[in-house]
């Protein structure tokens, strides 16, 4: 009974003032822009854990070390030279990547977007280790919105709004069981910075825990969960191929819906008015075999 009275008040402590052990174990990590942040993010997350884990009993050790984690992305990754270097070697790869998908596809359009809100992606990222993760290049170094996203949000517009390409359906523009895809999409990748912030800090506020499938009404409980967004302002580059040829007309239709898909918000809760997007311009359009 003694040891449990001590457990509650060491609980109770702990969530008081937080867990200064893992502060101080955070702190000494070497964590920076120079430093590949999926590598470092994950070791000092275990060597944190291994040397903290007792002393934090009462608190919830993911959930703390995402509201540190996320504030020191927000710190590390505003709008200065360092950050603009790296997106200067990111649009690069973009470069490379556009040039070599001109070699093997019919048309690669690559259309220019900015975020007009914070836009949160890949939720469920084992890169990071957060509470909401956020995709993140482990070469590049920077976050990114997964092709698999950017499908997905293309395929909902065309359904919902019965967009028809060269009488092509959903299947077979899209791909399914029977049919090879004719489009493929590509990661998208910040290349330019043009607020604050590359990367943001947000949070939410869960009022209960889900236990073994039920939710407890009596067991209301506030938790603030930290976790890192990408910053309004950011410009990306979205490139999309068709992999057979469909004519100039053809492929206009194609592609302008494709911006109005991209228009209509990308990534996780669009609903809440995450992952506004504002297409800047269609940077390759030209059919080009």
């Amino acid at each position: 009974m003694a040891r449990r009275k001590r457990d509650e008040n060491a609980r109770e402590e702990s969530k008081d003032r937080g867990c200064s052990c893992l502060n101080n174990c955070f702190e000494s990590s070497a964590i920076s822009i120079h430093s590949n942040i999926v590598s470092v993010l994950s070791k000092s997350f275990v060597d944190c854990f291994l040397k903290c884990s007792e002393c934090c009993k009462g608190i919830s050790y993911v959930s703390e070390f995402s509201r540190l984690a996320s504030r020191r992305l927000m710190e590390i990754y505003r709008c200065g030279d360092p950050v603009k270097r790296l997106l200067e070697e990111t649009k690069k790869y973009i470069d490379n990547l556009e040039e070599a998908a001109k070699q093997v596809f019919s048309n690669v359009f690559r259309y220019e977007v900015k975020l007009m809100s914070r836009l949160t992606v890949h939720c469920s990222s084992h890169h990071l280790p957060l509470d909401i993760s956020l995709a993140w290049d482990p070469v590049l170094n920077v976050p990114y919105i997964p092709s698999s996203s950017i499908r997905g949000v293309v395929r909902a517009f065309f359904e919902e709004n019965n967009v028809v390409v060269n009488s092509r359906n959903l299947a077979k523009l899209f791909g399914d069981t029977e049919y090879s895809s004719d489009v493929a999409f590509f990661d998208a990748y910040p290349v330019r910075c043009e607020g604050e912030n590359l990367v943001e800090a947000d949070v939410i506020t869960p009022h209960y825990n889900e236990v073994a499938g039920r939710i407890d009404e009596a067991r209301s409980s506030p938790t603030p969960l930290v976790f890192p967004v990408l910053a309004p302002g950011t410009v990306l580059h979205v490139v999309v191929v068709l992999k057979k040829p469909l004519g100039r007309e053809l492929s206009g239709v194609f592609m302008d819906n494709v911006g109005k898909a991209l228009g209509s918000g990308l990534g996780a809760k669009t609903s809440v008015g995450y992952g506004r997007i504002r297409v800047i311009n269609v940077l390759s359009k030209e059919i080009v075999r």
